[in-house]
């Protein structure tokens, strides 16, 4: 009961701090859509992928998930380890799945038996909570790619990998690639609140970004210790994209099989959640050449 009284509170201290503070942060906007991202990535290390693809142990392997206006589709953990599997035989990545409440989980010596590592973190935060865990245990492993992902990705299977690094190394500009955005977060007073960010289900970027955001973030990485899951999409996925284009990077997404940049500067996107027009929301298609 106190967790949820906490995450009124901290919903309506939102709500009052936008209607206080929007004068100062339409200005700090406006700044964002006149900077020129020109930011360089580090140089990769290491051909490891690292992935973390967290669960909340009440969830069955094999689920339907239903967003309001997004049409209903098939997903869970067993497509995701399934979508690894091959990378993982061929040693280009190494899987970590991030579980919270693990006792709940039916299937839990079937994930330890297939990925890499196997993490218990609180609820507290979701998604960001097995984010911020995972990149605990890889922030000082020399620099390489990262995927962060969830269960709630969309069954359908292509052969997308080996696309996106090749994309991400040709486009070292590009600080975080993802399969979705959004053009602003919806629970709000302030109704034209325009932050364009990458959807937090797939997040493709490398460890000295994180490193760079987290630091950016106090220290604390993005969506740490959030109760109210409407915050967790301004605090999480929204600020990790904000903080990724105030330290100069350009956005992507892979939309229609083809990777587009995105800053506040270009967004050449309908403006609302794209899985609204997706006839896969939340899959992870492959990047055509």
């Amino acid at each position: 009961m106190y967790k949820e009284i906490t995450a009124v509170i901290d919903f309506f201290k939102v709500w009052i701090f936008d209607a206080l503070f929007y004068p100062i942060k339409w200005v700090k906007n406006r700044a964002l859509k006149s900077k020129i991202p020109t930011k360089q990535r580090a140089d990769i290390e290491s051909s490891v992928i690292h992935v973390c693809v967290h669960e909340w142990g009440g969830y069955p392997i094999v689920r339907s998930k239903k967003v309001k206006n997004i049409s209903q589709f098939e997903c869970g953990l067993k497509y995701q380890i399934d979508r690894f599997e091959k990378y993982r035989k061929q040693n280009k990545v190494r899987l970590t799945v991030t579980i919270s409440e693990p006792l709940r989980h039916e299937n839990l010596n079937w994930i330890q038996c297939n990925s890499d590592q196997v993490l218990t973190v609180p609820n507290l935060g979701m998604d960001f909570s097995g984010y911020a865990h995972f990149f605990e245990s890889i922030k000082n492993l020399p620099n390489s790619y990262v995927i962060l992902t969830n269960s709630s990705v969309n069954c359908l299977q292509e052969d997308f990998l080996d696309s996106y690094i090749q994309y991400m190394n040709e486009n070292r500009d590009v600080g975080m690639l993802g399969v979705s955005c959004s053009s602003k977060y919806f629970h709000t007073f302030i109704r034209n609140n325009y932050n364009p960010h990458i959807q937090s289900f797939f997040i493709l970027t490398t460890i000295s970004v994180l490193k760079e955001i987290v630091s950016r973030n106090n220290h604390k990485f993005p969506g740490t210790g959030i109760v109210n899951k409407h915050l967790l999409i301004r605090s999480g996925e929204v600020l990790i994209s904000r903080i990724a284009l105030e330290l100069g990077y350009n956005l992507s997404i892979v939309y229609n099989h083809q990777a587009v940049k995105f800053n506040y500067r270009h967004y050449p996107f309908p403006k609302t959640d794209l899985r609204q027009s997706s006839i896969h929301p939340n899959a992870i298609t492959k990047l055509i050449n």
